[in-house]
């Protein structure tokens, strides 16, 4: 099949490269196999910087594609190639490949279709499985697979997933963006230029930038919304090719604790590098318990603010709950109030990672939502409220919750001695409010005793 010119194209796929040359000449010959017509989509390929001598053959490898190859002589980093691509985009729909990406012959095809119903998600994610130097042979020859496993671990897989089919049920997809790194996903380009493109200030540093920019546009079209979708059989296989783990590790780091601190949400609590299904299984869990005490008026800070602060052994305060607007918080206070804007004094955190400092603080009071935490959770909660705190109160006002724990005397007070580990507890009631289990930090404890 030829192109026909003068056609308008209806999906642009978006390349950034640098120094991966042999891969994109692989995926470039890929998407020549497409059963998709040449002439409805058009391929960008953006070097970023680096030398451009390996890359003289590559008009080659995409004959017969519309294909416009841009060269920037200083490298900006993936976000700022992307970037730049996505500019130079013709079509109403943008599909972000990587340099590395081996696309099977139906993935065009697959997004494009997708896309055409308008009530359909804005943002479909493929499959991407992983290859071995042993596998390329395949791609060599020009074969529109490769013989890879599809169970992770051995050899193969979709790093995402933990078995072959994926994740069970679509509540995951609440949190799709947690899955959609820019090897096979696409978007509709309005949402894309509504949300700013991509985060250039990521610079060189590796990973996260297409997470960052998924998670904006969840966030733009609605925090609990269906807004991402999932096709197994769109899918590429990722090119073997060399990579400095190290560093990139190091980068996702770095990258990770730059975007905490730029979104203090749940989201980003539990983003990491490993375990992408049971960060989104967290996600949605907390996010969900977080809608249910603001839409009900549950967890209310007011009145633990009332009975509790004159027992406090100071005024800087974290109040975990809702409804500090009206609870009458001294100054120096800090809340993870849900239902108030997040902001430089209030996170819409679970406490797992906040940005607040060791020992800053003179108590944490968590009102009722402690009740929701999975138990490694609550675990890690009083631990790190341990470290910024003297000492760390759990309310339970006996409200009935949509919680995983309904805590009746018998099992706060097992809860009680399990914490004695690490805490001097106390369990109190508290006329007017309920049941308050106080836990002072082992080591905190011996020094006020001393």
């Amino acid at each position: 099949m030829s192109v026909e010119p003068g056609r308008a194209v209806e999906l642009s796929v978006v390349i950034p490269t640098h120094a991966d040359a042999p891969c994109l000449e692989l995926t470039l010959r890929s998407l020549r196999r497409q059963t998709l017509d040449p002439d409805r989509f058009e391929v960008i390929v953006v070097r970023d910087g680096g030398d451009g001598s390996q890359y003289s053959g590559i008009a080659d490898a995409g004959k017969g594609l519309r294909l416009h190859f841009v060269e920037r002589p200083e490298r900006g980093g993936r976000a700022a190639a992307r970037n730049e691509a996505a500019r130079r985009a013709t079509a109403p729909l943008l599909l972000f490949l990587d340099a590395d990406s081996y696309a099977t012959p139906d993935l065009l095809r697959r997004h494009l279709d997708h896309h055409r119903d308008p009530s359909a998600p804005a943002v479909l994610m493929g499959r991407r499985d992983e290859t071995g130097i042993e596998h390329v042979h395949a791609a060599l020859a020009d074969q529109p697979t490769m013989p890879v496993p599809r169970l992770r671990g051995r050899g193969g897989g979709d790093m995402r997933f933990g078995t072959e089919e994926g994740p069970s049920g679509d509540d995951w997809l609440l949190a799709g963006w947690l899955f959609c790194f820019t090897h096979n996903a696409s978007v509709r380009r309005d949402v894309f230029e509504a949300v700013g493109g991509f985060d250039e200030g990521f610079g060189l540093r590796w990973g996260l930038e297409d997470m960052e920019l998924f998670y904006r546009v969840q966030a733009h079209l609605g925090v609990l919304g269906r807004n991402f979708a999932y096709d197994d059989l769109a899918a590429v296989y990722h090119l073997p090719h060399h990579r400095n783990v190290i560093q990139n590790w190091n980068d996702f780091m770095d990258n990770l604790d730059r975007v905490a601190l730029k979104y203090p949400v749940v989201e980003w609590e539990f983003a990491g590098p490993v375990d992408v299904a049971r960060a989104a299984e967290r996600v949605v869990h907390y996010r969900r318990a977080m809608d249910d005490c603001v839409r009900r008026s549950w967890c209310r800070i007011g009145p633990a603010v009332q009975r509790l602060a004159g027992r406090l052994p100071g005024d800087r305060v974290l109040w975990v709950g809702t409804g500090s607007a009206e609870a009458g918080l001294p100054d120096g206070a800090l809340t993870y109030d849900y239902g108030a804007p997040a902001g430089p004094a209030n996170f819409h955190l679970v406490g797992i990672r906040p940005p607040v400092a060791a020992d800053s603080l003179d108590a944490v009071v968590s009102v009722d939502f402690w009740r929701y935490l999975y138990w490694e959770d609550l675990c890690q909660f009083v631990n790190v409220a341990g470290a910024l705190a003297d000492e760390v109160h759990l309310v339970s006002t006996g409200a009935e919750l949509s919680a995983r724990f309904d805590p009746d005397p018998a099992s706060l007070g097992y809860l009680g001695r399990v914490m004695g580990a690490a805490f001097e507890t106390t369990l109190t009631e508290v006329d007017g409010l309920g049941t308050v289990l106080r836990l002072r930090p082992h080591h905190r404890a011996a020094v006020a005793a001393g």
